[in-house]
């Protein structure tokens, strides 16, 4: 029995270091504009480990009406008709820029990102003030 500990231990070993050789790192921006007018602006960078799913994201931004009260990462609606999805990025009680934060993300919102369908957007209570399509990064 003990003459099958380090082979199966090399195998084991193994395993996890092509497993982590599997996982990749994605990088996505979003140049972020004014949803109607003003002189609002930002940008948007997100890193995604695809290996443990975990998604890194900084915004930073200038010129809003207000200090912002949501972001998010909007989907494409499901059918032509309905509401795009939303993944809330949450903010700090009193943000400023850039904001930051990370979050668990599935392999549908993995997909999404690298469609170029979804974007980030930044505003008021009331209202997003600046939003940009995710675009991988150069």
């Amino acid at each position: 029995m003990y003459r099958f500990r380090l082979p199966i231990a090399a195998f084991l070993a193994l395993g996890l270091w092509c497993g982590a050789a599997w996982a990749d790192t994605l990088k996505f921006t979003a140049s972020l504009a004014p949803e109607k007018t003003g002189a609002a602006k930002g940008t948007a960078t997100l890193t995604v480990d695809t290996g443990s799913k975990k998604m890194d994201w900084s915004i930073e931004y200038s010129g809003l009406s207000a200090p912002p009260a949501m972001a998010a990462i909007m989907s494409p609606p499901k059918d032509p008709k309905g509401e795009p999805g939303t993944l809330p990025l949450t903010l700090p009680a009193k943000p400023t820029s850039p904001v930051s934060g990370s979050m668990q993300v599935s392999d549908d919102q993995i997909a999404g990102f690298k469609t170029g369908q979804w974007m980030v957007m930044i505003g008021n209570a009331k209202a997003p003030e600046i939003g940009g399509e995710i675009k991988p990064a150069p």
